[in-house]
């Protein structure tokens, strides 16, 4: 990445020692409730912005495609060269937008923020940015960085670190988490080495080893699977085992559905 950035004016917070109100302490869940965690984190939010910078910026992104041959040098040849056109004070530039260079594997996006977009020149754009200025840059603060000590915010802390990672829609949160809670195989994993049992198998030769299939059902109850692993078992590791990884219980949404196993 590389841009321009024009920085009008900074505003930030004057108070250093920032605390939260009661109210939004007492809205923090103390277990995992993934309707109360989703109600928190819709209501309130993730993190705290603690400053804004408002000016504009005109910044190009640039994407190597792996199957790019340029070396790290010639990226950064290239970066400039695209920099010096796009920065140069010329009133007759192309219009900003996607650009993919065939030739070098890489793929050039320009974006703008603040200022007249409609100016094809970086130059002209630039004058525009005190008529139309926008927020480039801000800083933020965890909320749950405010809650150190408070019932419920490891719950709280996994389910933001979850919503940021995966990012589900906002609406969809609440059943998100429901179904983030621990999981397990079964059956479960035992270093007992038995016999060889007398059961079906496979041969995939005529003089080749048999493959015994295991007659071990496996059940979970009611419970969701969400793996499945197949695995070598016994003594000469010649049984075919199936495992399945499920919700150690079941999600509250699921309690009136009717699932049946």
């Amino acid at each position: 990445m590389v841009g321009h950035f024009i920085s009008l004016y900074n505003v930030q917070l004057a108070k250093v020692n920032l605390v939260l109100c009661e109210e939004i302490k007492h809205a923090v869940p103390y277990s995992w409730d993934p309707a109360s965690l989703a109600s928190f984190i819709e209501s309130y939010g993730t993190h705290i912005i603690t400053s804004a910078t408002i000016g504009g910026r005109d910044v190009v992104y640039i994407r190597q495609h792996q199957s790019s041959s340029l070396s790290v040098s010639d990226i950064e040849s290239y970066v400039e060269d695209i920099a010096d056109q796009r920065f140069q004070d010329s009133k007759s530039q192309p219009s900003a937008g996607p650009l993919k260079y065939k030739d070098k594997d890489v793929t050039v996006i320009f974006r703008r923020r603040g200022g007249d977009d409609l100016e094809q020149s970086h130059a002209k754009w630039a004058e525009t940015v005190q008529l139309a200025p926008d927020v480039i840059n801000m800083t933020f603060t965890p909320i749950v960085s405010l809650l150190e000590g408070a019932p419920g915010m490891k719950h709280l802390a996994r389910a933001i670190d979850l919503y940021l990672e995966y990012k589900p829609p906002i609406e969809d949160l609440q059943y998100f988490l429901d179904f983030q809670i621990a999981r397990v195989w079964a059956p479960e994993q035992n270093n007992l080495q038995r016999k060889e049992p007398v059961c079906q198998s496979l041969q995939f030769s005529l003089m080749g080893p048999k493959l015994y299939i295991s007659p071990d059902q496996v059940t979970v109850g009611r419970k969701p699977v969400t793996g499945l692993r197949l695995g070598l078992e016994g003594i000469k590791q010649n049984r075919l085992s199936i495992h399945l990884q499920h919700l150690v219980s079941l999600p509250k949404i699921l309690h009136h559905t009717g699932m049946h196993t």
